[in-house]
């Protein structure tokens, strides 16, 4: 015969189950949240490529109306003022006329001549 409490008893799942209960509880919290944080924090994202994208086009059509108002300018610039590549270009050419003229291939008269026609005087 069996001594002790009568009706008292081992109730509930014990420590397993209670284990177990409170994994599937806590990994469903956890789904849970991620899905709500990426509903919430997607929504910020495309906000921020909406913004980002707005600002891109506003930067290409300030850059598009600079350069049409550069094209103009420069089609109202007179023809004769050479650009800073033409003085470049310019500036090379008499340096090889001095060249020729110091090596006696060409005059000093030819010479002015070739600077004036190269400088358009």
């Amino acid at each position: 015969m069996r001594r002790g409490r009568v009706g008292v008893g081992r109730r509930g799942p014990g420590l397993m189950g209670t284990m177990a209960r409170t994994a599937v509880v806590a990994g469903t919290a956890t789904v849970a949240v991620k899905a709500t944080s990426n509903m919430m924090g997607g929504g910020a994202k495309k906000q921020a490529e909406a913004e980002q994208n707005q600002d891109i086009a506003q930067l290409q059509a300030q850059q598009a109306a600079q350069q049409q108002a550069a094209a103009q300018a420069a089609a109202a610039a007179p023809a004769a003022a050479p650009t800073g590549s033409g003085l470049d270009d310019q500036l090379v050419q008499i340096q090889k006329l001095s060249v020729m003229k110091d090596q006696g291939v060409i005059t000093e008269e030819e010479l002015a001549a070739k600077k004036a026609q190269i400088l358009g005087i």
